[in-house]
């Protein structure tokens, strides 16, 4: 029985480098992603970091969850950036919902670059999950991380 998930790509104007500084600045979200609204953490993402993200959905009600960083791998030359972070707390502490989110800043040629994102979630409580809204949401964090890596890039002369 295949696991249900939510993903997203999209093709960004911008070397990965500008990418992967917008989705490391985790206290500019709330300027950009519709998605994810805010971010608490403490300090620079670091492998083994907790996040407590704010999620809000497209009908305008919200949820957050809490997140430890599993993966964080920059991106260099032909290398892809990688980042992953797994849900936290009790649901997948008694094996009700498991999921982990990862993302990747994959270099195209000409200062260019593809984003992806994928998460898979498994456990016994996984039929209740709004999967269509989580997939929603990944396609308004890709459209918005493309339009602000974009903006940055050009205000940058990055392209």
């Amino acid at each position: 029985m295949p696991r249900p998930f939510a993903e997203a790509s999209i093709d960004i104007d911008a070397p990965p480098a500008h990418v992967w500084a917008v989705m490391l600045d985790l206290a500019r979200y709330h300027e950009w992603n519709p998605f994810i609204v805010a971010i608490d953490h403490a300090g620079a993402p670091a492998l083994g970091g907790a996040l407590r993200l704010h999620v809000r959905w497209n009908d305008g009600t919200g949820a957050s969850s809490g997140e430890e960083i599993t993966e964080l791998v920059a991106p260099e030359g032909e290398r892809a950036g990688r980042l992953a972070y797994r849900f936290t707390g009790p649901l997948p502490a008694f094996g009700l919902v498991r999921a982990t989110r990862v993302q990747q800043v994959a270099p195209l040629p000409g200062e260019r670059c593809r984003y992806f994102t994928r998460e898979e979630f498994t456990g016994l409580l996984t039929r209740f999950l709004p999967l269509a809204k989580v997939q929603d949401g990944f396609d308004r964090h890709a459209r918005a991380l493309k339009a602000r890596a974009e903006a940055l890039a050009a205000a940058q002369g990055g392209r």
